[in-house]
């Protein structure tokens, strides 16, 4: 490695850093002055407040992070030549027969790869806090979740409830739709508690499903034989771990993909999780309006590295294809281009998700109009 890539290097390193930091900062300021009395309303004392504020907006970072990480990869970009202009290393360098091409090829090579951090962060770090993502600031682990979804599994079971409670997995008021393709009859399942015991709960004598305790299976004469739900004894159900006091009345274990997760996550679920699960939900039984929503994102999920390198080849030739130094206008113009990019990409996303255009169409047209754009402007770029 030369000595002057090294630089561009380092300077491309620096720059990205402080891009990060000032968004991401100004992004977290922001929200917190915003939410301050719904985090006061959990704390106990000042550093009760420091502490669960901490937390929250560090778990936070990294969907601001998912956010911005496009802007800050073209951010650190412009930084990086326009101080090198400013510097009047690119005119030595040019001075020198070398091309504007080969000097910019670091900051290339770098944007390249902290597309690979951003990818890392959105399949890797994001699903594993999306729980605490989606919580909102006023609310703890152990209270009450009110708000549940209704999920269909693979099999077909709909699965419900009333409340749940996230430290211990246990959802109040269970209630489940047995299909008649899988129970020769249709039977209504309700029971006081259901416990979810997922496939890595190896304590456990049966996993990946629902423990019910003080069930109820309507019509009650009904005969049905089933491997998805399977009667426990009441010296069965001691043996699962957290079961809790006994409860009066019938216990079964129902197998069901269904996770608690799923029931009690918000309706924008899909943001916080990694592209295999994504891929999982769209097999099961949804609807038309949700499928397409996750179609969508995801089309725009897989692009998103050649969006965000697009974006950068469209502001760099405003940098390197004029004479103007000037770091804060170049920032300007950089960032109303990527407002108009950003803004061309939601709208065609809405038209996706009302199906007008094809989710496909609407993750690469963005990409072809605005790629060509940069194609056609790399060529102004003084050489």
């Amino acid at each position: 490695m030369r000595i002057l890539d090294q630089q561009r290097y380092w300077a491309f390193l620096k720059a990205y850093l402080i891009s990060f930091t000032s968004l991401v900062g100004l992004y977290v300021v922001l929200d917190a002055f915003a939410n301050i009395d719904e985090h006061a309303e959990i704390a106990e004392g000042t550093f009760g407040l420091l502490g669960n504020m901490g937390r929250f907006y560090l778990v936070r970072t990294s969907r601001f992070y998912d956010d911005l990480c496009g802007v800050i990869s073209m951010m650190a970009a412009i930084f990086t030549v326009t101080w090198m202009q400013k510097n009047n290393e690119l005119l030595a360098m040019l001075a020198a027969g070398v091309s504007t091409q080969r000097v910019i090829r670091p900051v290339l090579i770098s944007a390249v790869l902290v597309q690979g951090l951003a990818v890392a962060n959105q399949e890797f770090l994001i699903p594993r806090v999306a729980e605490e993502l989606q919580r909102p600031p006023d609310i703890r682990a152990s209270d009450k979740i009110t708000k549940l979804y209704q999920c269909t599994d693979i099999n077909g079971i709909a699965v419900h409830g009333n409340c749940g409670f996230a430290d211990t997995r246990i959802i109040e008021r269970f209630d489940a739709t047995l299909p008649a393709s899988r129970f020769g009859t249709l039977l209504s399942l309700q029971a006081a508690r259901g416990l979810h015991i997922p496939e890595t709960a190896y304590r456990a004598p049966i996993r990946g499903g629902w423990l019910l305790q003080g069930a109820r299976i309507s019509p009650p004469r009904a005969k049905w034989t089933s491997p998805l739900l399977i009667p426990l004894t009441p010296e069965q159900v001691a043996q699962f771990p957290q079961a809790g006091k006994p409860i009066d009345g019938p216990s079964f274990f129902l197998r069901s993909d269904v996770t608690f997760a799923e029931l009690t996550r918000s309706r924008q679920w899909f943001y916080f999780a990694s592209t295999p699960e994504l891929l999982r939900m769209m097999a099961k039984p949804i609807g038309r309006t949700e499928r397409m929503e996750y179609a969508v994102y995801l089309h725009a999920r897989l692009l998103r590295p050649l969006s965000s390198l697009t974006l950068m080849f469209l502001a760099l030739p405003l940098v390197l294809g004029g004479t103007g130094r000037n770091m804060f206008l170049n920032l300007g113009l950089s960032l109303a281009t990527s407002g108009v990019f950003y803004a061309s990409a939601f709208l065609v996303q809405y038209l996706a998700k009302n199906d007008v255009v094809s989710p496909e169409l609407a993750a690469w047209l963005p990409l072809i109009v605005f790629g060509t754009l940069a194609a056609s402007r790399w060529d102004r770029i003084r050489t």
